[in-house]
Parts: C-alpha cells; structure tokens; sequence
C-alpha cells in the first residue's frame, strides 16, 4: 500500500511513536483486517453495537474466533472541532496522521468510513484527489492500491430525526453483506 497525505499544505505525515500501537486514539489492535474511521470511536462502539455483532467484529485477537473480523476504530480528528463540518485545515492534518495509523495497519483490508469527514481524510491520506471519488454510502470501492473503502453515514449523538436515523441504519445494514463477503469472499 502506498499512501502519502494529501497534496495540500501538509508535506509529509508525521514520525509514528516508539510505540506503533499508540500511533492515534483508538479501540482494537492496529493488526486489524477493517478499519472504521468515524468521529468519535467510543460512542461509535455502542452505537454500532448490532452492526459489529451480527458482523462479529471483535475489537481484541485473542476474543476472535474463526468466523471474526478482527477491526480497530479510530477518530478522524482529535480533539473535535466545534464546527459543523471539519475546516480543511484541520482535516489536512488529520489525513496525516491518518497515513501513518495506515501505514502501520499491514493485515488492513477495508476501511469503512462513517460520514463525509471519514470519507475526506482517508481519501487524504491514501494521496487520492477528492475529486476522483464520491462519497457514496452503501458502496464499497477499490482503490488504486488494493485497498477497500466501504462509505457509511456518520450517527450522531445530539438529537436527531427519527426518521433519518432509521435510513443510515438501514443503509448500514444494507452495506454489512458486503463488507464481509469482501472480508470472507469464501464464507
């Protein structure tokens, strides 16, 4: 995999720590074969708790079992910024950081973005133009070095509609065969 931060006005990502396992905040081993980046990976933990279940997605190796998708969760950003979308600057360091969590994820296989900041900062730090790919949730897409990349929508945590709550669940789940046909294309 090569990946690279994007063309902006960051130039290169990061040195990773001593550590690689506490390269970013984070839950799961960075062995992981899936990778959901999202904001915030606690909340994302319990909220997609149906997800990761029915998936058996296992946050530690040693839990998984023969059929688990062993998969880390991480930020797109830390601390949050107040605004309703990320400002480009601050997604242009996260794409950094971002490049270097993946360089050190050797087993990755898909990435699953949960929302449009996910989408831009790992577009970012795999060095792809926003321009070469959508945004589209539901879809998983191959990009140029082998890597998967599932979209999904971002649930939040302040109310929201009941109703467009139910739509990303359902899309979400919609998506779930996917993601594990493409993780165990023979199971």
């Amino acid at each position: 995999m090569t990946l690279r931060a994007s063309t902006g006005t960051i130039t290169a990502p990061p040195s990773p720590p001593a550590s690689s396992e506490g390269v970013r905040p984070g839950i799961g081993p960075l062995s992981a074969e899936l990778l959901i980046v999202c904001l915030d990976p606690e909340e994302a933990t319990s909220t997609l708790g149906s997800f990761l279940k029915a998936n058996q997605i296992v946050f530690d190796a040693a839990n998984a079992g023969p059929d688990s998708i062993v998969g880390r969760i991480t930020t797109v950003m830390q601390p949050l910024s107040p605004q309703p979308l990320a400002l480009p600057a601050e997604l242009e360091v996260c794409s950094a950081a971002l490049c270097t969590e993946l360089q050190n994820m050797h087993r990755l296989k898909l990435v699953l973005t949960l929302g449009i900041s996910a989408h831009i900062a790992v577009l970012g730090a795999c060095g792809i133009p926003l321009s070469r790919l959508d945004f589209r949730p539901g879809e998983i897409t191959h990009l140029p070095d082998g890597l998967l990349l599932a979209d999904g929508c971002h649930f939040p945590t302040k109310p929201f509609p009941s109703d467009m709550l139910a739509q990303r669940r359902s899309a979400l789940t919609e998506l779930s065969p996917k993601i594990r046909a493409a993780l165990r294309p023979t199971a």
